[in-house]
Formats: C-alpha cells, structure tokens, sequence
C-alpha cells in the first residue's frame, strides 16, 4: 500500500481489528501489523519509509511489544537501517520482532545461492545494535535447530533464502510452544507462524520497574494539578501522622501517569503529523521540498531519540547510552554471565554443582543466618562498662528535627537522573515540586553510622583489654611526635584494631593472644546475637625470621587483603596486583 485511502480501505474491512501501517514508496511496500481490538493498544509508531511499524499491547496485563521490519535490499542503506532501528523499540520484557529482514546469519546455509546483495556485513550490524543489546534471539532456529526450511522463493532465477526472520525476548521463546512456516499463496514469502501463551500477571515483577518520565514538569497541566492536590492534602490532611504522605505520594503518581499518557499521545501526534508531512512532500518534490524533508527527516530522528532516552531510567544509563547503542544492557548481561556461581563447597558434602542442591545450600545457609538468635543479657554489662558517651549538648543536637533547609540543600546535592526510592519519582521530580511543599519525609541513610554504633562496644573491650598487646604507632618513641601529633594523649599510641564497617582487623603475637581475642568476640556474639564468619578469618604473619605459632585460624605469609586492598608483609601491593594494574591500564590505552 502506498495511498493513505488504501490504508483505510483495507481497515474498513476488517472492522475486529485495530490495524497500524507505515505506507510503501516506490522501494518499498510498506509494512503492516493487525491486533484484535480484544487488546488494549497502549503505543504505535512508525518509520517514513514504508520498513518499520510497531505496536505495544496489553494481554493478559502483560505489556508486548510486536515490530514489523522491511530491511532494504541494498546492502549500504540495509546497514544504515539496522543502525537505527533500535529508536523504534519501546522497552518492555516481551518482544517480538519480525519481517523481511534481506539477510541471514549463515549465506552458505540459508541460500541456495548468492545474490548480488548478498552480504556478511548487515547481520553482523543487526546483532550489534539491536539482537544483542535487547537479549533477544531467532526462535525458529533455537526451537527447532536441525530443520532447514527457507522461507523466500523467486522463481526467476530459482533464488530460495531464509531471510524471513523471528526474534523474541528469553520469556518469548520460553513461552512459545509452537512455530512454522506456512506458505500463504499470494506472496513469495512463506508465513512464520507462532503459538505463543502469555500466562496472566501475578507477579510485580513481570513489569519493569516504572520510573517516572521528568519531562512532565515542564507541562503546564501538571502544575495545576499537583498545586490541587497540594492545596487538599495542606487543608484536610493530619499532618500529625504519616498517612497524609502515603495519600499524597499516591496522588502525586497518578497525576505524573496521566501526563505521561498524554505526553504519549501528543509524541505520538507529532510523529505521525511529520509522516504525513515527509510523505506529502516526497510526492513530486520541488526543490524547496528536498530541502523540507532532510529537516523532517531530523525532527523525526530527534523526537524519537527523546523518546528512547526518556524510557531509560537514570542519568548513568543515559550517559552510557551515548557511548553505545544500548551497551550498558549488553554489558550487564555479559557480567551475569561471567558472575554466575559454578558450584559451592558444602562442609560436608563437597563440591555441589548441580542447580537444586546449590539452592537447597543457599537456602540452608541463609535460614540459619536470618533465623533469630538467642541474646545473652548478662554480658550488656560488661560490654558497655566505659564506653564513651555524648555530653547533652550533642544529644540535643542530634534528636533536633531535620530541617527543610537540610532537606533541600541534600537533594540539591544529589546526582540528576537518580531514583531514591522504590516510587519511582526521579530526583528532578523532587527539586521542582519541593519549593512548594517545604519538605520531604524520606529516610535518609545511617547504614555506616549505624555500623559504627554497633561495633564500637566490641572495640571498646579489645582496647581495654591488657592481654592483647596491639603494635606502638611508627614514631611514637620519640616524645617530640607524642607532644606535637598525639598531643601528649598516651593512650594513642598503641593501635590495638582497626574497623570499617563489618571488618575488623586486631593484632596478635601468639596462641594466647588469638584466644583472647576469640573471646572477645563471642561475649559480642552472645550479647548481640552477631556471628563471627570463621571461614574468612585469617591471620597475617608478617615476621620473616620467625615461623608463625599453631594458629587455629588460617595463616597466610605473603600478602592478605583488607577493606578489598591487597598487601604484602611490608605493607606494599603484591607484584602481581601490579602487574594486573599494568596489563588493566595496556589494554584500555589500546582499546582507546
């Protein structure tokens, strides 16, 4: 179909569907997805030249993205088409991409013969740009691997390929139970036909994780509606409890979606409004014409390049976007692969490598680590005897409420493009609705503050404890450096642990002083029902003329990592991290 009346002719007769084409041109002859209207059609797009349409439906609550392709013939502009493709696939976990695709993964086995736009080039660019980065894969050839069927056949010149082509999502191919090629007649190309069962939504996590589109601030609309809801939760709400934040938040995400839905509606307005433009004026073209549809041709690139970006959900990923097309996902899916567990040790058992009896492990381990543990009052005493407490002053300071400035000035500081919480609401969001609402009522986070606290009463005994000797700080022999750095304070002189976070690092000289030292840890343990990790515990020995005493812990001699750095017994990098250094920053220097 090349005329917009041949478009509607064709959907006046088929009244059950919904129908979205691209018009052909003199190259092409346009493509064309029908949908019964049974499925909600949330979005559509197309291209200006007859080669992509694109749908996205609800079934079953699950959202689909289906994509029509016509690659060129040519091999120049078919590479150029795959380039760009990617810009019109909306983001979603099930996708179907189908069509003539002018190309095929093996020439030597999906045609009888070579064509003069025959090429290894283009498939490669597919797979780069858009089948890799997308996770995607041909389902025909996955299901079913020993079956050559071809799907093209021009009787002149007995030309027979398999450049008609399927991909699908991982859950795609996972629920297709059925697919084939079956000849239509009226074409030389062979239908593919899939079976596919889209189960019903039970789970969250079936859907991608909404993030709220920024863009909307700039709407007028939006503002109006948000000082509404503002002025209602201020005049009815008590602001007393926390429910009137729950209520606004709720209220907050529905009026976003809806300009989101109507910011949907007038890209896609605008989209189709360029087509037709491009398409009109591409008809007998006067020079000043020519000169119109390179400028139509870029605003369509552009709004659809806004539009991909503004599904990406943070500033990170968007930056990584502009590296390469889409390599942060292909890169993600690499590092899954590299970082998937082989096998676990079982104390028992051995190596266990099968995919149940690693889960029955896991699940083992964690039920022991998360179940409660019996706490020991009677050792609260002890472990808090002579721990260093705040004045009042500090007290006070610290129960004060937070105040809106403190709250604006952090969110100030924050990185654009970020989420903070499970909402969805984007730090831009924030700023701009913040002015007018004075404050926010989100957690902020007391993760290594909270570390220090819990950690400090054991620290507190080690320090204390006469019978773990600890090492003298390098100059503390002579008095000058104790009287200027330390401020005359002997108490600093010797270092007895070292702490971040959850590690802890002491210093022993022998059998006595590690028993100690366990000892310590187990009062901590009984009073906080905390758990010491045996199996990461090392003792370092550094004395180079003397052999280490029969430790119960494991002993190490040339080098042992703390906080994640590596360092031998003069407290230098191991030669071979800086080897690895050296190869790391070879390799990106060539890269680059």
């Amino acid at each position: 179909m090349t005329k917009f009346f041949h478009l509607e002719n064709f959907k006046n007769s088929f009244l059950d569907y919904n129908i979205r084409g691209a018009l052909g041109t003199w190259a092409a002859g346009g493509v064309l997805i029908m949908i019964k209207k049974k499925y909600n059609m949330i979005d559509y797009g197309s291209d200006t030249n007859g080669r992509i349409i694109y749908i996205k439906i609800e079934c079953n609550h699950v959202p689909i993205v289906l994509v029509n392709v016509y690659a060129p013939a040519q091999i120049t502009e078919r590479c150029s088409f795959f380039k760009e493709l990617f810009l019109y696939i909306p983001s979603t976990k099930w996708i179907i991409i189908g069509g003539d695709f002018n190309c095929t993964p093996n020439n030597h086995q999906d045609r009888n013969k070579l064509g003069a736009q025959t090429d290894n080039l283009s498939y490669r660019i597919l797979l780069k740009e858009v089948i890799n980065p997308l996770l995607l894969t041909e389902i025909f050839r996955r299901k079913q691997p020993r079956k050559m069927i071809y799907s093209y056949h021009a009787s002149a010149g007995n030309y027979h390929s398999r450049i008609d082509l399927v991909f699908g999502s991982d859950i795609i191919y996972k629920n297709t139970h059925d697919i084939g090629y079956v000849p239509v007649g009226i074409s030389d190309h062979d239908a593919l036909v899939l079976s596919i069962k889209i189960p019903p939504l039970t789970d969250k996590n079936m859907h991608r994780r909404w993030i709220c589109n920024p863009n909307v601030i700039k709407r007028k609309s939006f503002l109006e509606k948000f000082h509404r809801v503002w002025n209602i939760i201020i005049n009815t709400a008590d602001l007393n409890t926390t429910e009137w934040w729950k209520d606004f938040k709720t209220s907050l995400i529905m009026i976003i979606q809806q300009e989101e839905k109507e910011l949907n509606r007038e890209t896609r307005r605008e989209l189709d409004g360029l087509s037709k433009e491009y398409r009109f004026r591409a008809t007998n073209p006067s020079n000043d014409d020519l000169a119109q549809l390179e400028i139509i041709r870029q605003k369509l690139h552009d709004a659809l390049t806004e539009k991909f970006v503004n599904s990406i959900p943070s500033q990170d990923d968007r930056d990584f976007k502009c590296l390469s097309n889409l390599a942060k996902v292909r890169l993600a899916h690499g590092k899954a692969n590299q970082s998937r567990i082989a096998y676990l040790t079982h104390p028992s058992k051995g190596r266990v490598e099968t995919d149940n009896g690693m889960m029955e492990i896991c699940c083992n381990f964690y039920q022991d680590l998360y179940n409660v543990k019996p706490i020991d009052t009677y050792y609260w005493s002890e472990l808090f005897e002579d721990i260093t407490t705040l004045n009042q002053n500090d007290i006070d300071l610290l129960d004060r409420d937070i105040t809106t400035d403190e709250c604006y000035e952090a969110l100030k500081a924050m990185q654009l493009g970020r989420v903070p919480g499970d909402d969805g609401l984007t730090i831009e969001l924030w700023r701009f609705i913040f002015p007018i609402i004075g404050g926010i009522r989100q957690g902020c986070s007391l993760s290594g503050y909270l570390y220090v606290m819990c950690l400090e009463p054991l620290l507190n005994l080690i320090r204390k404890n006469p019978k773990i000797p600890g090492v003298l700080v390098p100059g503390s022999q002579y008095r000058s450096l104790v009287n200027t750095i330390l401020h005359n304070d002997e108490t600093n002189i010797v270092i007895k642990t070292l702490a971040y976070a959850d590690d802890v690092c002491t210093f022993v000289f022998n059998i006595n002083d590690e028993f100690e030292t366990y000892e310590l840890f187990k009062k901590y343990s009984y009073a906080s029902g905390g758990k010491t990790n045996d199996t990461k515990t090392v003792i370092f020995w550094i004395s180079d003329c003397l052999d280490p005493p029969p430790f119960n812990a494991k002993i190490e001699r040339e080098k042992c990592t703390f906080l994640g750095i590596p360092m031998d017994t003069q407290g230098q990098l191991p030669h071979e991290e800086i080897d690895k250094m050296q190869i790391g920053i070879f390799v990106i220097i060539n890269v680059n």
